[in-house]
């Protein structure tokens, strides 16, 4: 792998790294002024089903682990970056070319699907 490359990995690992500190913290400051009820979200199903008591056992179980999850899934993310760019400096400049011009197309069709599917919900609500 290349200098710049090598760079480019350690530089989006900080990014990430930061964005999940940041996330984190701030979640954490408005945990603490409320100090009423924990808040979370209840697993698909649950809502019906488990009592209060239940529910704020649930809220506290998923912040004793949420730290870690996220630590991991930055690791993650920083992972599968490099790996793209291994992946990715096997191609050649037209190659990469090629590559770039189907993920613009793509990020286009996609948001003019969004643009349509946010004018149709538009035009119901009227």
């Amino acid at each position: 792998m290349t200098t710049a490359m090598i760079r480019k990995v350690i530089l989006a690992s900080v990014a990430l790294a930061v964005a999940a500190m940041v996330g984190t913290n701030s979640l954490s400051v408005g945990q603490e002024a409320k100090e009423k009820k924990a808040k979370g979200v209840l697993p698909a199903y649950y809502r019906d089903v488990v009592s209060e008591t239940q529910r704020q056992q649930i809220y506290s179980i998923q912040e004793k682990y949420a730290k870690q999850i996220s630590d991991l899934q930055t690791q993650l993310n920083a992972i599968t970056a490099q790996r793209d760019m291994e992946i990715e400096s096997l191609l050649n400049a037209e190659q990469k070319d090629k590559v770039k011009k189907a993920r613009d197309e793509a990020a286009a069709k996609k948001k003019k699907a969004a643009e349509e599917k946010k004018a149709a919900v538009a035009d119901k609500a009227k």
